[in-house]
């Protein structure tokens, strides 16, 4: 966190674009902070010169008093739907509602994991090296509920931020995807964003983009859907939605890859999370119950309904 801070622009300093100058300053005081973060400080009215707000891109000079009024820090706010699943000295398992972020994009967000995790255990925004992140390990898409890792002090980042680059962490999903799908099977590809703004992900060649991996169980099947468990040993983003609508049987609700058609929200749950405890040694594993909008449908797949 940063508190507010106050500069006077240096003789060799004229003629530096604003962002580039508040780069300059920030880099020892907030590494952590993007040219993009930076860009959007400025753009929310958050920078001022000489007591007034510009742009981006305004030409700054010698004497310029340049001023960051606001604290920068990670809203707190334990009002949202999270239950806390497990927590030790050094890290907490988080289970979210589908709905909210994981991870904080700009410090005026308010309804992510990382706000939840500022206002219960707020070691966690330092834990790990941004503090928008919250000490979170790795994300789940904001329609996606279940399970989320975070730690609570630097070691245990560390410690189990190896756990996920080892593939030794467990990472087990719940889908009702569109469609019969009656075998077993895994999927391996490189995948890379797509589209505007990267917005998508899509299978490319060998060599390009991140590797993927994805195996799939079917637990019950009806006329028009199939309940699968999912277990990934990789975190490229969205690659269970990319992998199971390459399949050509893409996840109820999902927008991006299927289609919605009326369906409440992406039914995709992170039901199950293993991994070695960096305060014990054991390994810990958590599960989450399918919530009561996601488990309607799996009812009518496994013709409980009723």
């Amino acid at each position: 966190m940063v508190d507010a801070a106050r500069w006077v622009v240096a003789v060799d300093e004229e003629g530096l674009r604003l962002d580039a100058f508040l780069s300059r300053q920030l880099s020892s005081l907030a590494p952590w902070l993007s040219r993009r973060e930076i860009a959007e400080l400025i753009t929310a009215s958050q920078v001022c010169v000489n007591g007034h707000p510009n742009k981006k891109g305004d030409r700054i000079h010698a004497g310029d008093i340049i001023s960051v009024p606001a604290r920068l820090r990670v809203h707190a706010n334990a009002a949202l739907a999270i239950r806390v699943a497990y927590t030790d000295p050094t890290l907490v398992v988080l289970d979210k509602a589908a709905g909210i972020p994981s991870v904080a994009l700009r410090y005026s967000e308010t309804g992510t994991a990382a706000n939840f995790l500022a206002a219960r255990f707020p070691e966690t925004l330092t834990a790990g090296p941004r503090p928008l992140e919250g000490g979170l390990l790795h994300r789940l898409d904001t329609d996606t509920s279940g399970l989320l890792l975070a730690a609570r002090t630097p070691a245990a980042y560390l410690s189990l931020r190896e756990q996920f680059r080892a593939r030794t962490v467990e990472k087990q999903y719940l889908a009702v995807v569109e469609g019969c799908l009656p075998n077993s099977g895994q999927l391996r590809s490189r995948l890379a964003p797509s589209g505007p703004r990267g917005r998508l992900m899509r299978v490319v060649a060998q060599g390009q983009g991140q590797e993927a991996n994805t195996a799939y169980v079917p637990l019950a099947t009806a006329e028009r859907y199939t309940l699968l468990r999912v277990t990934i040993t990789t975190g490229v983003r969205h690659q269970i939605r990319v992998h199971l609508a390459t399949l050509g049987h893409p996840i109820v609700g999902d927008p991006l890859y299927g289609t919605a058609r009326g369906a409440p929200r992406l039914y995709l749950h992170a039901e199950a999370l293993a991994f070695i405890s960096p305060t014990t040694g054991q390994r810990v594993r958590c599960t989450s119950p399918a919530p009561g909008d996601f488990a309607a449908l799996v009812k009518l797949v496994q013709g409980t309904e009723g």
